[in-house]
């Protein structure tokens, strides 16, 4: 599928949604490395979920797996819909097993290890772009990176997004604005979350920072 037919599906779409400079990059990335099984972790009304899936359908190999909260109601359109009006719900599964995407990776993880550490059903791309919040990102990265093939790339969108300036009213999920400290709220956790626990982390060897916003990092290869 051409990026301007999943771009016009996206454009459709109520906002926020990823736009589609980014969308762009993250299509091109996907055309040019291959991934053969992609994890989303946030899917929301499912736009980016469309650049990907339609990136795959253009290599002609590759499912995605999109993960989201079975606490939140669907977004208006659902990604179901968003899917069915692209034509990509051949591959694309949507998942909303749990109440965070950091417990669908932490079943991921156990089942690796209950079949003796192998990871032949690992990830070739997982891209976050959820909750943006310390506590639950930064769980996820560790465990993204456990379960990320060799070779295999993290991406991360927002990397420049805080409560305080960028929030829509009091709550954003399930955090209350409130009740974060100051350096909470202006903090960007996804930003701190880049640079203390992916840029630091000796499995991966190749990271870029993508103009404040996007970061991109590379697993090291098999030795």
């Amino acid at each position: 599928m051409e990026f301007e037919q999943a771009r016009a599906v996206v454009d459709e779409l109520p906002g926020p949604h990823i736009r589609a400079h980014r969308g762009r990059m993250l299509y091109d990335h996907i055309r040019q490395w291959r991934p053969n099984r992609v994890l989303e972790l946030g899917t929301a009304r499912g736009g980016s979920a469309v650049f990907i899936a339609a990136a795959l359908r253009a290599n002609g190999a590759g499912r995605l797996t999109s993960v989201d909260s079975c606490r939140r109601e669907w977004k208006e359109p659902s990604a179901q819909e968003t899917l069915e009006r692209a034509d990509l719900t051949d591959l694309v599964v949507l998942d909303r097993s749990f109440s965070t995407y950091t417990w669908f990776l932490k079943v991921q993880l156990e089942r690796s290890l209950n079949n003796g550490g192998d990871l032949a059903s690992a990830y070739d791309l997982i891209f976050l772009d959820g909750a943006k919040e310390w506590s639950v990102d930064g769980l996820a990265v560790v465990l993204a990176e456990r379960l990320l093939a060799p070779g295999g790339w993290l991406v991360m969108d927002d990397l420049g997004w805080n409560y305080e300036e960028h929030s829509y009213g009091p709550r954003h999920y399930e955090v209350e604005i409130s009740g974060l400290s100051e350096t909470e709220r202006r903090t960007p956790h996804l930003r701190a979350v880049f640079d203390l626990l992916v840029k630091t982390n000796p499995a991966f060897t190749r990271v870029i920072d993508e103009d404040g916003w996007w970061g991109w990092a590379q697993k090291k290869e098999a030795s």
